[in-house]
């Protein structure tokens, strides 16, 4: 939950109509007249202001991207994009609300960008209707749509970038709202970050890593494996020189340091499993006590580490389709 500053009460299109007529418009020597800026709540809250795109519809804006002033609100931000046209701040407004004579619709919009964004947050969560709700969760937000009921109630993630979240009702002028809001068109479902390995860049140095892998298996119970002073020397050599890992795994030379650079991997893993009291009772447990598969695997997994071969796909949005009603 972001921190509420007050709440419009707009929960029909109407209401949003009547609203844009009543309010009268702010005008001071940043915002001409015909700038036509109409508070959502407090005056001083300007960039939360009502624009009227036609006769029946209507956006609650907040100065973000691809609003057409955003510049007179934030003249040093150089981040959000500005509109080409109409059209564009049409489709990218926060909040839309349109209205066809039978059922009027709310369209919802996050902002662009990965980053917090708090005044687009804030914004949603004071203009949204009362049977819907706004709440942030692990960094993600979500819309809340209520049954009728006062318990229940539907979640839908809106997430960042060029996706929307719309809800249509049947209403009236007269009468008001006759049935609960339903989706229109499309949802969206969270798909959590992933490791991926560049498998393209793997294969052309996989005959590299695979002789030291052998160099590794005949050598590693030889070499010192648990003594700090010896990695420590191993380590400010790897670094003194030109560290690329890749290339100095196409050269047999650095197959010790190497190789050595693994059992240091090995043990730190080791002594991170043990308890603080056990500490002194770790040895080297590299020969013995560990079979070649598992050998195998924390060499994948260094190899992967040190070739910079894992990249992490960052967190999106999956699209479930959904046929608009006409």
């Amino acid at each position: 939950m972001v921190t509420r500053h007050y709440k419009t009460n707009l929960d029909t299109f109407h209401k949003v109509e009547e609203m844009y007529n009543t309010t009268k418009p702010l005008v001071s020597k940043k915002h001409p007249l015909h700038h036509d800026i109409r508070p959502l709540g407090p005056r001083v809250r300007k960039w939360e202001r009502i624009k009227k795109f036609s006769y029946n519809c209507y956006g609650l804006m907040d100065g973000g991207s691809y609003d057409g002033l955003t510049k007179s609100f934030w003249p040093n931000y150089m981040y959000h994009p500005m509109p080409k046209d109409i059209k564009e701040e049409k489709k990218f407004a926060p909040i839309l609300w349109t209205y066809d004579g039978t059922r009027e619709r709310i369209r919802i919009r996050n902002e662009l960008s990965d980053f917090t964004h708090t005044i687009r947050n804030t914004m949603i969560e004071n203009a949204l209707p009362s049977n819907m709700h706004f709440y942030c969760d692990n960094g993600r937000q979500y819309i809340g749509i209520e049954h009728g009921d006062g318990k229940n109630h539907d979640d839908y993630y809106l997430p960042k970038g060029d996706y929307s979240l719309e809800f249509e009702r049947e209403t009236s002028r007269q009468r008001g709202p006759s049935s609960l809001w339903r989706v229109r068109g499309n949802t969206y479902q969270y798909v959590h970050p992933k490791k991926r390995v560049d498998k393209k860049r793997k294969a052309e140095i996989k005959p590299h890593i695979d002789k030291l892998l052998e160099y590794v298996v005949s050598m590693y119970n030889i070499l010192p494996s648990t003594d700090n002073d010896y990695f420590h020397k191993i380590r400010m050599e790897y670094w003194k020189r030109d560290f690329n890992f890749t290339e100095k795994l196409c050269d047999p030379d650095n197959y010790r340091q190497l190789t050595s650079l693994f059992q240091e991997e090995m043990w730190i893993n080791l002594r991170n499993l043990k308890m603080w009291s056990d500490l002194k009772d770790v040895e080297n447990k590299l020969g013995g006590d560990v079979d070649l598969p598992t050998l195998r695997t924390k060499y994948n997994s260094f190899i992967n580490k040190y070739c910079d071969l894992v990249h992490t796909d960052k967190g999106s949005a999956k699209i479930i389709t959904r046929e608009k009603t006409k």
